[in-house]
């Protein structure tokens, strides 16, 4: 025992002198306050689902998108307009002093013996043929309904993997909190072990400074801890839009065993799910939609008009009926090229917009499957973690053991309490990450 005395006083002769210079072995001695995570006794219980809720109810952005898709669905009923016959109502009224006259050999006479008509009318319309304008501008609004549709779908995912990681990101700093007080209690008692045997005369007053500077370390770490905690209640909030100060405890359990995932299931879903990807489809059939839009300047326009009502101008007073049918039809021979440009444009968006689509493909391809292997070494990171804090719990019992019964150093004492608090932090970490990724591979896939 003296030759072990011996180093650990060289060791700990610059840490004795330290504390002797600021507060003495006393003041070490005296417990220190414990910080505490912010209104950790009034924190409401959230599940996530409700998170979720909350979040796509308050989000500016997803309502936006919400907006966007009902105006899309208005753009494409107007654009559905000409397919049904349009009728309108209209009355012209006009007064007329002096009543014009007709000069003629005999002298002048009276044009119309009226001064005031009133010329009601209704009239029927309808576009007979156009050439396929209006079934390309109906194409291009049904595009647009699905973009608009899966805008809002991304921004729902988005809204949603958002809500995901805050949540997690709060249940993982609580742990990480809990984690500190634990190290904090193990400190605590190594200190109250190391004065009695102090007392006892089996261990020099060096080692009870040691232990006694591990614990405010650690009171330390417990602090910074528990505001780790209060920044990702923050955060939380923020994602969620409601005040700052609200608390939540989640209650989704940090370490839920991650859902297995199928690789081609993934791939195919975020094909036909991404929203980004849809609406790129949809950009594809817009632009097809422009060419026969653009076409249908080579073809004539035909339409018919039905109308009843009063005649006019009227010779005599009264009211005289007046029922015609009227077709009418036009047809551009020669445009000096306009219609040309037109379809060559929309043949070079079509191209343009199918090789987006293609390159958006390969892009969330590459995301999802990178999404899925952070999901596999996340895993086994959790596992590992696992065996690593169990490893660590025995390692500090024996380390415990050993320095009772006067055969270990306070230093190793000190490794092994610091060991198991990493190992501790190491799984929460890697818990922490596995929830994360699995909310990146669903997003990625467009499960969200």
């Amino acid at each position: 025992m003296i030759s072990v005395t011996n180093r650990l006083w060289l060791r700990g002769a610059a840490l004795v002198l330290a504390f002797s210079l600021s507060s003495g072995a006393a003041a070490l001695a005296r417990p220190q306050p414990q910080a505490q995570p912010q209104a950790q006794a009034t924190a409401v219980p959230l599940a996530l689902d409700d998170a979720i809720a909350l979040a796509l109810k308050r989000n500016l952005q997803y309502r936006e998108a919400q907006v966007a898709v009902e105006s899309a669905q208005a753009q494409l009923q107007q654009s559905r307009a000409p397919e049904l016959p349009g009728v309108a109502v209209r009355d012209d009224y006009q007064y007329v002093n002096p009543v014009a006259k007709l000069s003629t050999p005999f002298g002048t006479l009276p044009f119309s013996t009226v001064s005031a008509t009133n010329v009601p009318l209704v009239a029927l319309q309808y576009t007979l043929y156009d050439g396929g304008l209006t079934a390309a501008r109906v194409g291009q609004a049904v595009a647009g309904v699905a973009a608009a549709e899966a805008s809002e779908r991304e921004a729902r995912g988005a809204v949603i993997a958002r809500v995901t990681t805050a949540y997690y990101g709060v249940a993982a700093a609580i742990e990480m909190s809990a984690v500190a007080s634990r190290a904090v209690a193990v400190a605590g008692a190594h200190v109250k072990e190391a004065r009695e045997l102090l007392a006892a005369g089996m261990i020099p007053r060096a080692d009870l400074l040691r232990a006694q500077a591990e614990q405010a370390n650690e009171e330390v770490n417990q602090i910074v801890a528990a505001n780790g905690v209060n920044l990702a209640q923050t955060t939380l909030d923020s994602v969620l839009d409601v005040p700052l100060a609200t608390v939540y405890r989640p209650t989704d359990a940090l370490s839920a065993p991650a859902p297995s995932f199928d690789l081609k299931a993934l791939l195919a879903s975020a094909r036909v799910q991404r929203g980004e990807l849809v609406a790129a489809r949809a950009a594809v059939t817009v632009a097809r939609a422009a060419i026969a839009e653009a076409r249908s300047g080579y073809r004539p326009h035909v339409g018919v008009t039905v109308a009843d009502g009063d005649v006019q101008p009227a010779v005599t007073g009264g009211y005289h009926n007046q029922f015609s049918v009227g077709l009418n039809a036009v047809w551009t021979l020669f445009d000096h090229g306009y219609t040309a440009g037109r379809v060559a444009q929309a043949r070079a968006g079509v191209e343009r917009a199918r090789l987006g689509v293609l390159d958006l493909e390969n892009g969330i391809d590459l995301q999802v499957r990178q999404a899925y292997l952070n999901v596999r070494e996340s895993s086994a990171r959790v596992e590992a973690a696992k065996r690593l804090v169990v490893l660590a719990d025995e390692n500090l019992r024996l380390a415990q053991v050993r320095y009772r019964g006067g055969v270990s150093t306070a230093l190793e004492l000190q490794d092994a309490e610091l060991g198991d608090r990493s190992a501790r932090q190491t799984l929460v970490g890697a818990q922490a990450a596995l929830r994360r990724n699995v909310v990146q591979l669903r997003f990625a896939a467009g499960l969200l």
